[in-house]
């Protein structure tokens, strides 16, 4: 019956091709009318170029562990000390010496964030802000996402990884009421810079990288980036490994300094085995033969395998006009190739009564998702009498299609205490088979104003969403067409002393895909957030402070019915009241720290499965965190560096009725590094760096769904890392 969809995206595909042919088009036009004029008998006329005091940019890197700028809360080049809502950065400098080989790894030190819920998951990220999973953006565009198939990005591709706390819906759309994470791509250079890597450690791993970049001619116009990584690397669970390839080209055509055209690129392979999906009798609750090794393996060896390619090509490209305004267009077409075939513990059964037999199911997963997104706007500033006006206005599109097939399988049991693998796994019964299309335009509006120490925020988006899904086993279709306005409004006011209080209040909402037991279509959850706060930068220091007390309501909850079999029903709430701190300070005489703390209470304030006042899953009531380094710069020890850190997850629970529980726990981290050029000239650039994450090798429970899936919490790394830049 609906094999005649690819109609349907034929349809979405040619309107893809319409908002993006506009949009483009008029970039061209614009940047065509501007250089016409800009031509006078022959005679070129160039504008004036004016030097600012302001090194970083909220596009590129920043200078240590501590960001000053970022353009993932207003989508402009914005210091974070005058941006009424917090914002956490983590520079590429922090990812290098924590020695990081996640987005989840990379945000263990930011407050507020769960990012290792699964353990040390090579399938991908899942990161929760403010009690909510949120979805990441690449360069400012989203992520396309599918029911398993999601990004990968290694950080060493990364100039920083930003968090937007809170509802972010007036800039970004779609969105959840938790926030956002935008990864920003290492971009080309104006000097010529290169570096390489070594990476040992344990468990087994062997990785090199490379990241080259600079002009391409000796007038500076063209300038280009290639960053590689490969990686063969155990993950301390037996028959899992955490391999993978990644490559990201960029090249830069700066004519004038007017105009820049910067070509993205990105592919990145992996391939090795899945999570563990372990039963709580075993890890969380003793069994009569004891508990299971961390590197117990569930699965079967031969039939157990995982394998996922990313991909995705664009261009980002900026023209200021002769009056002032600048153009601005992003644009990437991008893709995720997910197949995993993986034996589980039994969802239904798990552990038998022996108390020593595991059950088993095998299931087949292909996921494939790809799409195309565009962000065009303009920018402008001008003056009405004493306020200064940053104005913001543009025009973004999101067309996705994801085909997603599922198959599931029996297997024999397995006994855990003494495992024998070569179980026949089939034959497979599909349980899922579905198409999914999503087709998203929005307009939106932003008016930065500044009075004097005032800063007053306000913006406001309208979303139009078309999304289909066609169920081909239940001969079922569901379509969905959403539309909502958004909006946020911030005022903040900056003392000379450098102590900036604001307030702020921002709306959320996401499109829900799906239909209740009465066959209607699921409406979008919205959510709504009032926050308060104030920042620190001390003048002439780099230290960046941060208070920020809060509350987030999401209404349109999806809860399950009471009734067995029903499927879920959209009458819940959910409301997180939270206070969170950091501080991340580049000190004087070698030092540098980082400190937060976070307190969420997470519930579920309204719902029809006996739920109201549970607590929301994988949400800590409290988080806390705290790295410290020292670099010594003179004597016979100059060039080392030591650090360490703490890191602490208060319990949480893993299900809505609040039925299983992990407990609290607290992982140190420790790190060594010499730089050799300090102490001989001949060897500048080379450093020697080992890294160690869970020192002691804390055993814990990271989380658990539910009685039968478990998450073993990342055992102790030691990675070595050998690098030379020149």
């Amino acid at each position: 019956m609906f094999r005649g969809v690819v109609m349907e995206w034929g349809s979405l595909a040619g309107r893809s091709s319409l908002h993006v042919g506009l949009l483009a088009g008029a970039a061209l036009i614009a940047y065509g009318s501007d250089a016409a004029s800009a031509q006078d008998g022959g005679v070129t006329q160039l504008q004036a170029i004016t030097v600012q005091g302001r090194i970083e940019s909220a596009f590129g890197p920043a200078k240590g562990i501590v960001a000053k700028d970022s353009a993932a809360g207003t989508k402009t080049d914005t210091p974070l000390i005058e941006t009424p809502q917090s914002i956490s950065v983590v520079t590429s400098e922090q990812m290098q010496e924590q020695a990081v080989q996640s987005t989840s790894e990379a945000l263990r030190y930011v407050p507020g964030i769960t990012s290792e819920s699964f353990g040390a998951d090579p399938r991908g990220d899942w990161i929760r802000s403010r009690g909510f999973q949120i979805p990441e953006y690449l360069d400012g565009l989203r992520v396309v996402r599918g029911a398993y198939a999601w990004s990968i990005i290694d950080p060493y591709l990364l100039e920083r990884a930003e968090v937007v706390k809170g509802p972010a819906s007036s800039l970004y759309g779609q969105t959840p009421p938790g926030g956002l994470l935008n990864l920003v791509s290492k971009r080309p250079t104006d000097e010529p810079y290169h570096e390489v890597e070594l990476q040992t450690g344990y468990p087994g791993r062997a990785q090199t990288a490379f990241d080259f970049g600079g002009p391409l001619d000796k007038e500076g116009i063209w300038s280009y980036r290639l960053t590689g990584l490969g990686r063969l690397a155990d993950t301390g669970v037996d028959y899992v490994d955490d391999n993978r390839l990644d490559i990201a080209p960029a090249v830069t055509w700066k004519p004038d300094e007017s105009t820049s055209l910067t070509v993205l690129g990105h592919y990145v392979h992996k391939d090795g085995a899945s999570l563990q999906f372990l039963p709580a009798y075993g890890t969380l609750y003793d069994t009569p033969y004891g508990r299971l090794n961390r590197d117990f393996f569930v699965g079967e060896p031969k039939f157990d395998d995982f394998k996922a390619q990313q991909y995705g090509i664009g261009y980002q490209f900026e023209h200021k006009f002769d009056n002032g305004v600048t153009l601005h267009q992003n644009l990437r077409y991008s893709g995720i190739d997910y197949d995993l075939d993986v034996v589980r513990t039994h969802p239904a059964f798990g552990v038998r009564a022996d108390g020593r037999h595991l059950a088993r199911i095998g299931a087949r997963i292909q996921d494939e998702v790809h799409g195309l997104t565009v962000d065009t706007n303009l920018t402008d500033e001008v003056d009405t009498g004493a306020v200064h006006h940053k104005l913001l206005g543009g025009i973004d599109y999101l067309g996705q299609k994801e085909d997603y097939y599922m198959a599931r399988a029996s297997v024999a049991d397995l006994d855990m205490f003494d495992p024998h693998y070569g179980a026949t796994v089939g034959p497979f019964t599909a349980s899922g088979d579905q198409d999914k299309f999503l087709d998203q335009i929005g307009v939106y509006l932003q008016d930065e104003m500044t009075l004097g120490g005032f800063h007053l925020v306000l913006s406001g988006r309208q979303d139009w969403s078309d999304a289909r899904t066609f169920d081909y086993l239940n001969d079922a279709v569901a379509k969905v067409d959403d539309s909502k306005f958004t909006g946020r409004a911030g005022l903040l006011y900056e003392f000379s002393n450098g102590i900036a209080p604001y307030v702020s209040y921002a709306t959320s909402y996401e499109p829900q895909v799906g239909l209740d037991d009465a066959g209607n279509a699921y409406v979008p959850t919205t959510g709504e957030q009032v926050e308060a706060g104030v920042k620190y930068q001390p003048t002439g220091s780099n230290s960046l402070y941060t208070l920020a007390a809060y509350q987030i309501t999401q209404d349109n909850l999806l809860t399950t019915s009471t009734t067995p079999g029903a499927v879920p029903q959209q009458v819940g709430q959910a409301r997180v009241r939270g206070f969170e701190a950091e501080a991340k300070m580049d000190l004087s005489h070698g030092w540098q720290m980082i400190a937060s703390y976070a307190y969420q209470d997470a519930q579920i304030t309204r719902a029809t499965d006996g739920t109201e006042g549970n607590r929301l899953p994988y949400v800590p009531e409290h988080q806390a965190s705290a790295w410290l380094d020292y670099t010594f710069d003179g004597g016979a020890l100059a060039g080392l560096t030591l650090g360490g850190g703490l890191r602490y997850a208060g319990a949480s629970y893993g299900d809505n009725k609040n039925q299983i529980r992990t407990g609290a726990y607290t992982l140190v981290d420790a790190s060594i590094a010499y730089d050799f050029g300090e102490k001989n000239p001949q060897l500048k650039g080379l450093k020697l760096a080992v890294n160690a994450a869970n020192l002691f090798d804390e055993e814990y429970v990271a989380s658990c769904n539910d009685i039968n899936a478990c998450y073993w919490g990342t055992g102790r790394t030691v990675r070595g890392t050998l690098s030379y830049r020149w």
